[in-house]
């Protein structure tokens, strides 16, 4: 027991001063300290779940938000890394013994007043290690179809090719393709069971950019809506510095500051609460259907408030 301690100690110290240098790959990781995947996978889910602030640049990637580091954090390497196994022993514990610990974490964590760094994460559902996450890693690995049931409204079983176990918008899902190629994706929650088959599939690396080209859960391998927007002037900068849809381009700039952009989707539930979002700085120029949809969704609103 006295050895496995020591030995999570030094590989999250490990781990943490990788971090503090940059983003880490979970497969490069694993090599480099001689573990698997999932043992990376859980001790950056305990990494997080001490409020280490982390986040994923890319699937497989981890990565500390922009501004924090265990420098500003006035934390070494092994003190962080204790941190965490105590944060881990506290919540086992549970009780008096956990709030008292996590008060302390919290005053330990505390930037000072004159940091000019403030980082605000939106709570998300933490990955579990159960015997389905197992089974999935395992089938994802092996590029082998599982037998997959999912309990959305009613229990539904589907066989399917497992691509990704990936995060987005604070839920687990699981990415996944059937035999007609249509992209499924399962709260990772709500699978009750996962059997694996010993039928082999062959990765398609054009779900790597499918991926990186999403913006929310909406995604699609197919994106025929092809819309134009305009932004106001005031808000122009924004979209300049980022990429708020999928497949972003910027089209025209104006000479008093409005900007025309474009972007591909995959439905219209694909960009709606972004342009809901960004009202009134932001105009669907086309096409006619999506503009429609925004009027009628405000009108319902301004009905319904009356």
């Amino acid at each position: 027991m006295q050895k496995e301690m020591q030995n999570k100690l030094t590989r999250l110290l490990y781990e943490l001063n990788s971090l503090d240098k940059g983003p880490i790959n979970l497969a490069k990781m694993a090599a480099e300290v001689g573990v698997n995947v999932r043992t990376i996978q859980r001790d950056m889910n305990e990494i997080q779940s001490a409020d280490f602030p982390l986040w994923n640049p890319k699937p497989g990637d981890y990565a500390f938000i922009a501004g924090c580091s265990l420098q500003r954090m006035k934390l070494s390497g092994a003190e962080a890394s204790l941190l965490v196994v105590m944060n881990e022993m506290a919540s086992s514990l549970g009780g008096n013994f956990g709030r008292t610990f996590s008060i302390l974490k919290n005053r330990l964590l505390a930037m000072p007043q004159d940091n000019p760094f403030f980082i605000k994460l939106n709570n998300g559902e933490i990955y579990i290690d159960t015997p389905i996450t197992k089974t999935l890693e395992e089938c994802i690995r092996e590029r082998k179809w599982v037998n997959v049931c999912y309990r959305g409204g009613k229990l539904a079983c589907y066989e399917v090719r497992p691509l990704k176990l990936m995060w987005m918008e604070g839920f687990w899902y699981l990415l996944s393709l059937t035999n007609t190629d249509k992209l499924l994706k399962f709260r990772l929650e709500k699978i009750s069971s996962a059997k694996a088959t010993n039928k082999p599939f062959k990765y398609d690396k054009n779900i790597d950019d499918i991926l990186r080209n999403s913006t929310n859960i909406w995604f699609e391998q197919d994106r025929p809506l092809h819309v134009k927007m305009e932004v106001s002037a005031e808000c122009a900068h924004f979209f300049k510095q980022k990429n708020y849809f999928p497949l972003q381009k910027l089209e025209k700039e104006l000479k008093d500051g409005r900007i025309v952009l474009s972007c591909k989707a995959a439905k219209e539930e694909e960009i709606l609460p972004t342009i809901l979002h960004w009202l009134p700085h932001i105009k669907v120029l086309s096409p006619t259907s999506l503009r429609k949809r925004v009027k009628d969704v405000l009108n319902n609103y301004l009905r319904s408030v009356k």
